[in-house]
């Protein structure tokens, strides 16, 4: 129920508000929240640098941890393992794909290991006869 609230807040806030940046943001938050995969606070998320990724719900950003994936500092956390979200969004004309990768991220050795379970794929699409954002599809997948 709370998914749902969550999407139905975030097409209202962009319905209001137009497309901005934020928006973009709220999009993606709206993909982490449909993850089928159980969250909690034992999962990191990352962006497509490895660098942490915040939310801008202030919910969500209570629901996960942040790391900085190649940061020295964090090595020794890295070498029992965490579980961690990559969130890879892309725009592609009036489209805007957000890929979730679900990994287990290991250092030993002077290695870094990426290993993918899965994740999910969720597409929105601009639609400027109502200038608003249209869930277009949700693709789950699982190792």
């Amino acid at each position: 129920m709370k998914r749902i609230t969550l999407i139905i807040l975030a097409f209202i806030y962009v319905s209001a508000y137009g497309q901005t940046k934020d928006e973009y943001k709220v999009l993606i938050d709206s993909a982490i929240t449909m993850q089928k995969a159980t969250y909690g606070p034992d999962i990191y998320l990352i962006d497509e640098k490895d660098q942490p990724y915040t939310p801008m719900s202030d919910e969500l950003t209570r629901k996960f941890k942040y790391i900085s994936v190649y940061d020295k500092r964090n090595k020794k956390r890295l070498k029992k393992g965490i579980n961690a979200w990559k969130i890879l969004p892309t725009m592609n004309g009036s489209k805007l794909t957000i890929n979730i990768i679900d990994f287990i991220i290991t250092y030993q050795k002077n290695n870094y290991t990426f290993g993918n379970r899965g994740g999910a794929t969720v597409v929105f699409e601009y639609t400027r006869n109502s200038n608003k954002w249209v869930l277009l599809s949700t693709k789950w997948s699982g190792l």
